[in-house]
């Protein structure tokens, strides 16, 4: 059973590897269309050069004599596709999941500035859009005590907002704050594990270098625990690109 590399699930990962099929042909003629989309797809100039390489020798294979020499290298470049593009299938499917994830961000963003937008236009403000439920008034229940009314309140339900805790909450409750969003969460978590929370809203502000906008409309949804900063040694890794 072939490895997953992304949280999509297997057929999502299966479908979006149909590229490999092209070096599949005889001698790898269409090798080179393979390393041109995935260079295009996710934007990786070194792919599209690979590409143009098999193009290449493509070109110069079929220009060239029918001799032995001719058909073994066709044979071995063939090979050498093949063995390529599967190398660069764990990379392509990590990298356009990332992709996707933020083009959806995006989408998501520019969504967001035109309804913004749309209202400032209109001069209409949230209250009026979604108006929240009238608070329930006192009831009075009547008893009658040695031949007196009495008139007692019952109590009225109290409106509790629950903040979400950047120091504890996970990637994606913070994530859930519409000004925040997937991307930005993703850093708060990771700044987070560095310095070991934040201690202040101020100082969760400045580190995260939010605008005067998102400010005011995150730190009305958000607290934080009382942590002591630690610091941790950052590791550092080599990441081996094909």
């Amino acid at each position: 059973m072939a490895p997953m590399y992304t949280g999509k699930g297997k057929y999502w990962e299966l479908t979006n590897s149909w590229w490999i099929l092209l070096t599949l042909l005889p001698f790898g003629i269409t090798s080179f269309i393979s390393f041109l989309f995935v260079g295009v797809r996710v934007k990786k100039p070194r792919w599209i050069v690979y590409g143009l390489v098999y193009l290449a020798v493509c070109i110069v294979v079929f220009i060239l004599p029918t001799s032995g020499i001719t058909a073994l290298t066709a044979l071995l470049f063939w090979i050498i596709s093949v063995i390529h593009a599967y190398k660069i299938r764990p990379i392509y499917l990590i990298q356009l999941d990332v992709l996707q994830s933020k083009e959806k961000v995006l989408d998501n963003q520019k969504y967001s500035k035109l309804r913004q937008e749309a209202k400032e236009r209109f001069n209409v403000s949230e209250s009026t859009i979604t108006r929240p439920p009238k608070p329930q008034t006192a009831t009075k229940k009547r008893k009658l005590v040695n031949s007196e009314e009495i008139t007692t309140p019952t109590p009225v339900d109290t409106v509790q907002v629950n903040k979400i805790n950047l120091n504890i909450a996970s990637e994606r409750e913070i994530a859930s704050i519409p000004e925040i969003g997937i991307i930005l969460a993703k850093k708060v978590v990771i700044k987070r594990q560095e310095i070991g929370g934040f201690q202040s809203f101020k100082e969760f502000s400045e580190i995260m270098q939010l605008k005067e906008r998102a400010i005011q409309n995150i730190e009305k949804k958000v607290t934080f625990s009382h942590v002591d900063h630690i610091s941790k040694e950052k590791k550092s890794g080599r990441v081996i690109d094909y």
